[in-house]
């Protein structure tokens, strides 16, 4: 409390000191500034605008101008067209330029700041790297040489608009403001054309000169942009480790077709209907290391010629180190919903040779859109020198719920190296439908093209097969061996049925303590077709229970050809081998031989069964050739059978055999995988 009452009554005692230097000092103001900028109000405005016509060589034509004093001295342009050789090269309908007060203390003009509202200016880019505004500039049409050093490319252009950079910030500019500008620039190398709109711009240097503000909203080619920059000025030419600055940019709906000439390295991608939404930021401190943050969402990429496909969001991270060349990836995340979810992180060095490592984890992915993706951004090959040595990359991956092949993937752990064309797998283990799978691979994504070898263990099979099926036929646990090779041949067909056309390789099967069941159970049809006359006692037609089912597998020609069929079914006696194909189509055309044996009448006695056409719409039927000559033989021999009994005894021959055969001789094929009509039904009923 004392030491405010001090202050306060030292500000009582000095108030009239105060009060007294302020008036004194608006007096100096008035009589020095004021009064002399009023009288001269006129001349003022004319050697303003003298002095914008003599230093850039051009027509300046103003409609009205004014002067102001406060807040600050400057001069109203309205209505302002710029020539050159009676040539329009830019209008706008107003221009505000603000003059520093310690200029007009010290009677000179000095621009401080320059507001431009509505207007515009066209500019053209010739074929040899000449600018026409730069050539009205200059007063002069002469050749310009392209210089790859930045200083001496400046020095070019400072020549050229007649002041320097440092003289550019030695005249007190400090702010320009540009609203409701559209600037027209043409590419002639290219013959490409783009409109930028300037809603709202600016660009402000800090009041000591050491500090620059950028702020660009509008649009190009009508595709919205939000740009924020801040930076530290620096005198050519830059010392990139002292370099520091910020920029965020932000889109909406923004077409990559404004980037059309960088996507021409891709040459199967189409990105003119491409949209990207987010945000963008990088950060430049002392050092040599950029740092972005990129949080951006991309949808609608396309094949040349094909739909649009994809809503990708996009979360990176990663550091970019120009002078070490290197950049690392502390942290990607990608979503692409209903397809994909990882997360990675890794890092590039292309120093002496490209050589990446990437540590990557997924929920869950689409092996077939992951590869349609990937395909999209392959490279023009003239992009690198063909003496080099390609790059190598390196990941591991723990990926959950992987989607191929029609196959779920409750888990994969892999290693792999890629190597341009090659992405080699040395080893992987996969968790699947109980069970697991640990291998090798070969892909080749440029054709694509797949190798893979490896060992199943203890897989369920009824999941295996149900993917390609309408319903179960099969249960058990699958073990095998196998290696194939398959490629996308023609990218108009769905990849998958591709990939199974084209699939070539050999392994094995084996399941354990299995079931065949509904339209696989072969031993309904024998039941109904033999079963009277021979004693399947204790077997029950309405299962099939079995050990054990191995063969070998060939895979060529859209199928699977099984040359050495064995099934083993369980407490029976019996047991079944065969041969033939199933496809990837559901085609089947197999051949099998249920062998009787042990106890039963007839010993080795085979039944062939015939089991052709669609899985689903057949179903298996005794052969009935075989048929038909068990039925002669029984119709012959039946008599001299009686005295032995049995289900070959008497009658049984005439009546039940007679009776299927019959039925088989007149066209009744519902015993063997048909289905008789209605009205002989009906007449068999009667």
């Amino acid at each position: 409390m004392r030491s405010w009452d001090v202050v306060n009554r030292y500000l009582e005692e000095n108030k009239i000191r105060y009060i007294s230097a302020l008036g004194f000092f608006v007096l100096l103001f008035v009589l020095i500034v004021y009064i002399p900028f009023v009288q001269r109000k006129d001349v003022y405005k004319e050697f303003i605008l003298d002095r914008l016509r003599s230093s850039t060589d051009l027509d300046i034509k103003v409609a009205d101008s004014d002067l102001y004093l406060l807040p600050f001295p400057g001069i109203e342009l309205n209505q302002i067209e710029i020539r050159k050789d009676n040539i329009l090269i830019a209008v706008s309908d107003k221009v505000d330029i603000d003059i520093s007060w310690f200029g007009l203390i010290k009677r000179m003009i000095e621009i401080r700041d320059i507001s431009i509202s509505g207007g515009s200016l066209h500019l053209e880019r010739r074929k040899d790297g000449s600018f026409d505004i730069v050539e009205y500039l200059n007063g002069k049409k002469k050749e310009i040489e392209q210089k790859s050093n930045v200083k001496e490319l400046l020095d070019d252009v400072n020549s050229r608009i007649g002041f320097s950079t440092e003289d550019f910030f030695a005249v007190s500019l400090k702010n320009i403001e540009i609203d409701n500008f559209t600037l027209v620039y043409n590419e002639q190398s290219h013959d490409k054309k783009y409109i930028v709109y300037f809603k709202k711009s600016q660009i402000s240097v800090s009041f000591y000169g050491k500090d620059v503000d950028l702020l660009f909203q509008g649009s190009i080619d009508d595709q919205p942009i939000d740009l924020e920059m801040t930076g530290g000025l620096q005198n050519f030419p830059v010392n990139w480790e002292k370099l520091q600055f910020s920029a965020v940019l932000k889109t909406e709906e923004l077409s990559l077709s404004l980037l059309r000439e960088i996507f021409n390295i891709f040459p199967s991608g189409d990105f003119s209907k491409t949209k990207l939404s987010g945000r963008t930021e990088v950060i430049k401190e002392e050092g040599t290391i950029f740092k972005f943050k990129v949080r951006n969402q991309i949808k609608d990429l396309a094949y040349k010629g094909g739909l649009p496909f994809g809503n990708i969001r996009l979360n990176v991270d990663f550091d970019l180190d120009l002078i070490n060349k290197k950049v690392a990836f502390p942290f990607i995340e990608a979503v692409w919903e209903g397809v994909a979810k990882a997360t990675a992180k890794g890092s590039v060095n292309w120093k002496n040779r490209s050589l990446g490592q990437f540590d990557i984890k997924a929920d869950y992915g689409d092996y077939h859109n992951l590869l349609k993706l990937g395909k999209l951004f392959q490279v023009r090959e003239d992009l690198f020198d063909p003496n080099s040595p390609p790059g190598i990359f390196y990941f591991t991956g723990e990926l959950n719920n992987i989607f191929a092949f029609k196959h779920r993937f409750a888990h994969i752990k892999m290693e792999a190296k890629y190597v341009d064309p090659l992405l080699s797998i040395p080893n992987f283990h996969a968790y699947i439908y109980n069970g697991e799978i640990l291998g090798k691979a070969k892909i080749y994504p440029d054709i694509p093209k797949i190798e893979v070898e490896g060992d199943a263990h203890r897989l369920q099979v009824d999941k295996v097969l149900l993917p390609y099926l309408s319903e179960k036929i099969m249960e058990g646990e699958l073990s095998s061996w196998f290696s194939f090779e398959t490629q996308i041949r023609n990218h108009s067909r769905d990849s998958v049925t591709e990939l199974f056309a084209n699939m070539k390789g050999i392994g094995n099967i084996t399941i354990k303590n299995g079931e065949l069941v509904g339209y696989a159970n072969f031993m309904v049809p024998v039941l109904n077709t033999v079963g009277k006359i021979i004693a399947f006692k204790g077997v029950d037609g309405r299962e099939l229970k079995f050990e054990t089912l191995r063969s070998d597998v060939k895979i060529s020609g859209n199928e699977m050809y099984f040359p050495n069929m064995k099934l083993e079914i369980e407490n029976s006696g019996m047991d079944v081998d065969g041969k033939g194909t199933v496809g990837f189509d559901q085609k089947i055309d197999m051949r099998l031989h249920l062998r009787l044996g042990g106890k039963y009448i007839g010993k080795g006695l085979q039944i062939p069964i015939i089991y052709a056409g669609t899985f689903g719409k057949s179903i298996p039927y005794v052969d009935p050739i075989w048929l038909g000559s068990v039925y002669t033989g029984m119709t012959l021999l039946g008599p001299y059978l009686i005295p032995l009994g049995g289900p070959y005894a008497g009658g049984v021959a005439g009546s039940v055999i007679g009776e299927y055969v019959r039925d088989l001789w007149d066209g009744v094929t519902g015993l063997f995988g048909g289905s008789s009509s209605e009205p002989d039904k009906k007449q068999k009923e009667k």
